[in-house]
């Protein structure tokens, strides 16, 4: 399943979009991410995922940043490309959120063009699966 993200993030602001809520486990697949011509990599996009439906307009959004768990930083960003990343994150848990943070650092407004691929998984049967929590931590959970 694709969950598209779309938006217009207005110059020297921040923008937090935030899917429908995902009733079952799913793994994220990959991220992809458009930006336009003469963005100049000033767009910083970060992707979380979260057990909550908040959307700050200030500051980053509770949950777990996706490319924090595997890189050095924690954003992507372009000027006249596409980019995509292949994951393998799982959420062993129902009810997140995905969410889309842009932040931009231009004088001028951007477009926010996400789109996050997720694989729905059946429901986990059985104990002590390791779990990531909502602050990105493993947890051992009865499920």
């Amino acid at each position: 399943m694709t969950v598209p993200f779309f938006g217009t993030c207005l110059a020297s602001s921040e923008l937090t979009l935030v899917s429908k809520r995902i009733n079952v486990p799913f793994r994220v697949a990959r991220i992809r991410a458009s930006f336009a011509l003469n963005t100049n990599r000033t767009l910083l996009l970060r992707f979380f995922v979260s057990p909550d439906d908040t959307a700050p307009t200030t500051g980053k959004p509770t949950g777990v940043s996706i490319l924090a768990e595997r890189g050095q930083v924690d954003y992507i960003t372009g000027d006249d490309e596409v980019k995509e990343f292949p994951t393998e994150i799982l959420f062993k848990e129902a009810g997140y959120y995905i969410k889309v943070h842009a932040t931009n650092n231009d004088t001028f407004d951007h477009t926010v063009d996400a789109q996050i691929t997720v694989e729905l998984l059946p429901r986990w049967n059985g104990k002590d699966h390791q779990t990531i929590g909502p602050e990105g931590k493993g947890t051992s959970q009865e499920v």
